[in-house]
Protein backbone atom coordinates (compact mmCIF):
# COMPACT_ATOMS: atom_id res chain seq x y z
CA UNK A 1 0.00 0.00 0.00
CA UNK A 2 1.30 4.40 -1.15
CA UNK A 3 1.23 6.86 1.19
CA UNK A 4 0.20 9.73 -0.80
CA UNK A 5 0.42 13.07 1.65
CA UNK A 6 -2.14 16.15 1.17
CA UNK A 7 -1.17 19.30 2.01
CA UNK A 8 -3.01 22.04 3.68
CA UNK A 9 -3.43 24.72 1.23
CA UNK A 10 -4.33 27.37 4.58
CA UNK A 11 -1.23 26.19 6.14
CA UNK A 12 0.93 26.71 3.21
CA UNK A 13 -0.28 30.15 3.09
CA UNK A 14 0.10 31.16 6.21
CA UNK A 15 3.60 29.09 6.93
CA UNK A 16 5.30 29.10 3.64
CA UNK A 17 8.76 28.11 4.73
CA UNK A 18 7.46 25.48 7.05
CA UNK A 19 5.20 23.98 3.89
CA UNK A 20 8.42 23.89 2.13
CA UNK A 21 10.43 21.77 4.03
CA UNK A 22 7.77 19.48 4.96
CA UNK A 23 7.38 18.96 0.75
CA UNK A 24 10.61 18.69 0.36
CA UNK A 25 10.57 16.16 3.35
CA UNK A 26 8.05 14.11 2.16
CA UNK A 27 8.05 14.20 -2.07
CA UNK A 28 11.40 12.02 -1.42
CA UNK A 29 8.61 9.43 -0.20
CA UNK A 30 5.53 10.00 -1.57
CA UNK A 31 3.80 11.20 -3.90
CA UNK A 32 2.64 14.73 -2.88
CA UNK A 33 -1.60 15.57 -3.93
CA UNK A 34 -2.98 18.21 -5.15
CA UNK A 35 -5.67 20.62 -3.02
CA UNK A 36 -7.75 18.09 -1.01
CA UNK A 37 -10.91 19.66 -2.56
CA UNK A 38 -10.04 19.78 -6.16
CA UNK A 39 -7.29 16.77 -6.55
CA UNK A 40 -8.73 14.15 -9.26
CA UNK A 41 -6.24 11.72 -8.96
CA UNK A 42 -7.33 7.80 -9.33
CA UNK A 43 -4.94 6.82 -5.84
CA UNK A 44 -4.63 3.04 -5.94
CA UNK A 45 -7.40 1.64 -3.56
CA UNK A 46 -6.06 1.07 0.09
CA UNK A 47 -3.36 3.93 -0.17
CA UNK A 48 -2.92 5.89 2.97
CA UNK A 49 -4.11 9.83 2.48
CA UNK A 50 -1.58 11.55 5.26
CA UNK A 51 -2.73 15.13 6.28
CA UNK A 52 -3.13 17.23 9.05
CA UNK A 53 -5.66 19.54 8.62
CA UNK A 54 -8.80 18.85 10.04
CA UNK A 55 -10.87 20.51 6.97
CA UNK A 56 -8.78 18.24 4.63
CA UNK A 57 -9.58 15.12 6.67
CA UNK A 58 -13.56 16.54 6.63
CA UNK A 59 -13.17 16.76 3.03
CA UNK A 60 -11.79 13.50 2.11
CA UNK A 61 -14.04 11.18 4.23
CA UNK A 62 -17.34 13.66 2.26
CA UNK A 63 -16.18 12.47 -0.92
CA UNK A 64 -19.10 9.65 -2.45
CA UNK A 65 -15.65 8.17 -4.25
CA UNK A 66 -13.16 8.06 -1.36
CA UNK A 67 -10.79 4.41 -1.79
CA UNK A 68 -8.29 6.05 0.99
CA UNK A 69 -7.50 5.51 4.41
CA UNK A 70 -6.97 8.77 6.45
CA UNK A 71 -4.23 8.94 8.69
CA UNK A 72 -3.08 11.85 10.91
CA UNK A 73 0.29 12.92 9.71
CA UNK A 74 1.41 14.01 13.44
CA UNK A 75 0.90 10.39 14.18
CA UNK A 76 2.77 9.03 10.97
CA UNK A 77 5.99 11.94 11.71
CA UNK A 78 5.95 10.41 15.05
CA UNK A 79 6.90 6.73 14.02
CA UNK A 80 9.86 8.02 11.37
CA UNK A 81 13.15 6.93 12.28
CA UNK A 82 14.99 9.36 9.96
CA UNK A 83 13.12 12.21 10.87
CA UNK A 84 15.58 15.20 12.34
CA UNK A 85 13.57 16.76 15.44
CA UNK A 86 14.50 20.15 15.89
CA UNK A 87 15.49 21.20 19.37
CA UNK A 88 13.00 23.50 21.21
CA UNK A 89 13.68 22.58 24.97
CA UNK A 90 13.64 26.30 25.85
CA UNK A 91 10.36 26.25 24.93
CA UNK A 92 6.52 25.43 27.72
CA UNK A 93 3.76 25.99 25.79
CA UNK A 94 0.09 25.09 26.42
CA UNK A 95 -1.10 22.66 23.64
CA UNK A 96 -4.85 24.27 22.40
CA UNK A 97 -6.13 21.26 21.30
CA UNK A 98 -9.26 21.33 18.83
CA UNK A 99 -13.00 20.41 19.11
CA UNK A 100 -12.77 18.97 15.90
CA UNK A 101 -10.94 15.84 17.01
CA UNK A 102 -12.53 14.59 19.97
CA UNK A 103 -13.30 11.34 17.76
CA UNK A 104 -9.16 11.22 16.92
CA UNK A 105 -7.75 10.92 20.57
CA UNK A 106 -4.71 9.70 18.30
CA UNK A 107 -4.08 13.35 17.42
CA UNK A 108 -3.97 14.26 20.82
CA UNK A 109 -1.67 11.35 21.31
CA UNK A 110 0.55 12.43 18.88
CA UNK A 111 0.53 16.23 18.98
CA UNK A 112 2.27 15.98 22.69
CA UNK A 113 4.45 12.92 21.42
CA UNK A 114 5.95 15.16 18.82
CA UNK A 115 6.44 17.81 21.45
CA UNK A 116 8.03 15.66 23.48
CA UNK A 117 10.31 14.33 20.97
CA UNK A 118 11.50 18.35 20.31
CA UNK A 119 11.85 18.53 23.97
CA UNK A 120 9.19 21.02 24.66
CA UNK A 121 7.53 21.31 28.15
CA UNK A 122 3.96 21.17 28.18
CA UNK A 123 1.57 22.79 30.49
CA UNK A 124 -2.08 21.38 30.21
CA UNK A 125 -5.21 23.58 29.83
CA UNK A 126 -8.55 22.15 32.17
CA UNK A 127 -10.54 22.19 28.72
CA UNK A 128 -7.84 19.50 26.92
CA UNK A 129 -8.19 16.34 24.68
CA UNK A 130 -11.89 15.62 24.20
CA UNK A 131 -12.93 18.49 26.68
CA UNK A 132 -11.91 21.35 23.99
CA UNK A 133 -14.60 23.49 22.47
CA UNK A 134 -12.47 25.94 20.65
CA UNK A 135 -12.01 25.62 16.86
CA UNK A 136 -10.98 29.07 16.51
CA UNK A 137 -13.50 31.54 14.72
CA UNK A 138 -15.25 28.27 13.22
CA UNK A 139 -16.66 27.90 17.02
CA UNK A 140 -16.45 29.12 20.31
CA UNK A 141 -18.06 28.34 23.57
CA UNK A 142 -19.08 28.96 26.31
CA UNK A 143 -22.04 30.65 25.21
CA UNK A 144 -22.13 33.35 27.82
CA UNK A 145 -26.20 35.31 27.28
CA UNK A 146 -24.03 38.23 25.00
CA UNK A 147 -22.85 35.76 22.83
CA UNK A 148 -25.56 33.64 22.19
CA UNK A 149 -27.67 36.71 21.16
CA UNK A 150 -24.78 38.02 18.82
CA UNK A 151 -25.25 34.87 17.26
CA UNK A 152 -29.30 34.97 16.86
CA UNK A 153 -28.87 38.52 15.75
CA UNK A 154 -27.11 37.02 12.61
CA UNK A 155 -29.22 33.95 11.92
CA UNK A 156 -27.14 31.54 9.55
CA UNK A 157 -24.03 33.79 9.45
CA UNK A 158 -20.66 31.76 10.59
CA UNK A 159 -18.62 33.40 12.96
CA UNK A 160 -15.99 33.83 10.33
CA UNK A 161 -17.86 36.38 8.73
CA UNK A 162 -18.88 38.43 11.58
CA UNK A 163 -17.02 41.80 12.15
CA UNK A 164 -13.53 41.75 13.32
CA UNK A 165 -13.71 43.31 16.37
CA UNK A 166 -16.49 40.71 17.80
CA UNK A 167 -14.29 37.70 16.37
CA UNK A 168 -11.45 39.76 17.91
CA UNK A 169 -13.61 40.18 21.23
CA UNK A 170 -14.66 36.02 21.29
CA UNK A 171 -10.88 35.24 20.34
CA UNK A 172 -9.64 36.87 23.20
CA UNK A 173 -11.73 34.74 25.19
CA UNK A 174 -10.00 31.83 24.38
CA UNK A 175 -6.55 33.39 24.54
CA UNK A 176 -7.45 34.37 28.42
CA UNK A 177 -7.34 31.13 29.44
CA UNK A 178 -3.96 30.35 28.05
CA UNK A 179 -1.74 29.95 31.28
CA UNK A 180 1.77 30.10 29.24
CA UNK A 181 3.00 32.43 27.24
CA UNK A 182 3.24 30.05 23.51
CA UNK A 183 0.04 28.03 23.01
CA UNK A 184 1.16 24.96 20.50
CA UNK A 185 -1.72 24.20 17.91
CA UNK A 186 -1.94 21.56 14.93
CA UNK A 187 -5.51 23.45 13.43
CA UNK A 188 -5.41 26.46 11.00
CA UNK A 189 -8.13 27.78 12.61
CA UNK A 190 -7.19 27.42 16.35
CA UNK A 191 -3.69 29.33 15.31
CA UNK A 192 -5.13 32.36 13.50
CA UNK A 193 -8.17 32.37 16.01
CA UNK A 194 -5.45 32.37 19.16
CA UNK A 195 -3.69 35.32 17.18
CA UNK A 196 -6.57 37.13 16.68
CA UNK A 197 -7.26 36.87 20.46
CA UNK A 198 -3.88 38.54 21.36
CA UNK A 199 -2.19 35.48 22.41
CA UNK A 200 1.15 33.94 20.39
CA UNK A 201 0.29 30.61 19.29
CA UNK A 202 2.31 28.62 16.85
CA UNK A 203 1.61 25.81 14.46
CA UNK A 204 2.91 22.17 15.69
CA UNK A 205 4.32 21.63 12.04
CA UNK A 206 6.42 24.96 12.42
CA UNK A 207 7.75 23.44 14.90
CA UNK A 208 8.49 19.91 13.65
CA UNK A 209 10.02 21.73 10.41
CA UNK A 210 12.54 24.14 12.89
CA UNK A 211 11.03 27.02 11.35
CA UNK A 212 10.06 28.59 14.38
CA UNK A 213 11.76 31.58 15.65
CA UNK A 214 10.03 32.76 18.79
Amino acid sequence: MNDIYFPSCNFTKASPEAAKRLREYLKEKMPVAGCCRFDKTAWPEGSTALYFCQACRETLEAKPDNRLRLENLFVWLARQEDFTWPDYSQLTVNVQDCWRDRRHPEVFDAARGCLAKMGVKVLELEENREKSVFCGNLHFEPQTPENAALVASRPGVPLYEFPQEEQKRLMAEQAAKLTSPLAATYCNRCTSGLLLGGARAVHLMELCMGAYEG
